[in-house]
């Protein structure tokens, strides 16, 4: 799929991968499905597990808010600070941080506590890639709401050390396009490899129409028999959990977020989602293409906490590449990506700043966040504006934590509803709906 360019990237990939090897020879696919949500399930989940009850209570009325402004166009940014506010909960869930007990019941726990959350949820960590188990992701969903989202955690106590590996991949990987197969962007090795991955696992579909894959759902067993299925899929999600809405043959929207590594592998899963490909352009030279007009999904949204730097524009020093090279923002900023795309980052982070934006660093490489900043400072709240730089300081001793993040977000959303004319007399109700 891509080819690391430069002696000194050949050797020290070389090292991940024998490590790899070493420490991850007994690795096994991982997928994990909830039983189909139904009101009782509802009702039995009301306790949380993996966190705390006050933090799955700051989901649901962040759900609430995004339901509420569904019906009002005029609250654009409170909308977004509500769906910041839901994946950074479904994030600390997927941590379960608060929780003692083996990986597999940590999962497990997660899972049931997104049907606090009335969600669907299934759970993928694939086994390819010199036998390590990377990348972790789960999927949540509502019946009919035309919807999915994607989360990609980052290293917890319970990762692997095939994680760190592939987190400390950071070496430029050279595009090596092949015609028809998805995009993915120039930059960070070892999130490149973990989109290769889940290709690799047929996490991602076929293009194929929306209609195709609901004809296949009918056919296939359905929610009955999802803990048989063989992996976790984009496509066995959808029949499982009956996603798409029969009112719509509109593409199925996919909201992505991802924490630290996760916010890493779900930039570079971008591309791959909204079914972009490499194609030959007539002068013989590469270009990507927008997905077939059948292609059943569209990415909506991407909400990216702490991300490292995974696109790199070009190479500097040792990692310099021969030419051609495709800059991957432009791609995203070309096919309408960039500008649905939310880089949050919290001052003092260090891990949005672990090799400098917009120069060399010690791994050769130069990378730059993109989208719409959403700057935290100190003590504030958080600031949106389109692609202003942020200036990253090491002076607060859990600035990293998805928790610190949270916390912010939601107390941007309380002021937001604070601020509008009528809020006073408003209630929260319980989340329904799409989101």
């Amino acid at each position: 799929m891509f080819k690391v360019s430069g002696c000194a990237s050949m050797v020290r990939a070389a090292v991940f991968a024998l490590l790899g090897i070493l420490v991850s020879a007994c690795a096994t696919d991982q997928h994990y499905w909830a039983p189909p949500l139904d009101a009782v399930r509802i009702q039995e989940s009301r306790s949380a597990n993996c966190v705390d009850n006050e933090i799955l209570l700051a989901g649901r009325d962040a759900l609430a808010v995004v339901e509420q402004t569904r019906r009002d166009p005029d609250n654009a940014i409170e909308k977004i600070f509500a769906e910041m506010t839901v994946s950074a909960v479904i994030g600390e869930i997927a941590y379960c941080d608060s929780m003692e007990g083996e990986e597999e019941e940590k999962i497990q726990a997660a899972l049931s506590d997104f049907g606090a959350l009335s969600y669907n949820a299934a759970y993928l960590r694939p086994r390819l890639s010199s036998l390590t188990t990377f990348p972790s992701v789960y999927l949540l969903s509502k019946p009919s709401s035309h919807r999915i989202i994607v989360y990609f955690p980052g290293i917890d106590a319970a990762a692997g050390p095939g994680d760190l590996l592939q987190s400390l991949k950071a070496g430029a990987a050279e595009d090596q396009p092949v015609a028809g197969q998805p995009y993915i962007p120039r930059g960070h090795g070892g999130f490149r490899e973990g989109i290769a991955i889940l290709i690799n696992d047929g996490f991602f579909l076929q293009a194929k129409s929306l209609a195709e894959l609901e004809e296949e759902c009918s056919q296939s067993a359905k929610s009955d028999r999802a803990p048989d299925r063989k992996t976790v899929s984009l496509a066995g999600f959808i029949c499982t959990y009956d996603v798409a809405d029969p009112t719509r043959s509109d593409p199925i929207e996919l909201v992505v977020a991802g924490h630290s590594l996760g916010a890493g592998v779900a930039q570079s899963a971008l591309g791959a989602f909204n079914g972009m490909t490499w194609i030959r352009e007539p002068a013989g030279g590469w270009a990507v293409a927008a997905p077939e007009r059948n292609w059943p999904f569209r990415v909506r949204a991407a909400y990216l906490y702490s991300p490292p730097l995974a696109l790199y524009p070009r190479d500097e020093g040792c990692n310099r590449v021969s030419g051609g090279a495709v800059n991957p923002i432009d791609v995203y900023t070309v096919h309408g990506l960039t500008d649905l795309t939310y880089s949050i980052i919290k001052e003092g982070d260090p891990v949005p700043n672990l090799w400098r934006p917009g120069g060399p660093s010690i791994n050769c490489v130069e990378g730059n966040h993109f989208g719409k900043m959403v700057s935290i400072p100190r003590g504030e709240e958080p600031d949106i504006a389109a692609r202003t730089p942020v200036t990253i300081k090491w002076d607060n001793p859990f600035p990293h934590r998805l928790q610190s993040y949270r916390k912010a977000l939601a107390n941007a959303l309380r002021r937001t509803q604070d601020d509008r004319p009528g809020a006073k007399d408003e209630k929260i109700s319980e989340p329904m709906g799409g989101y």
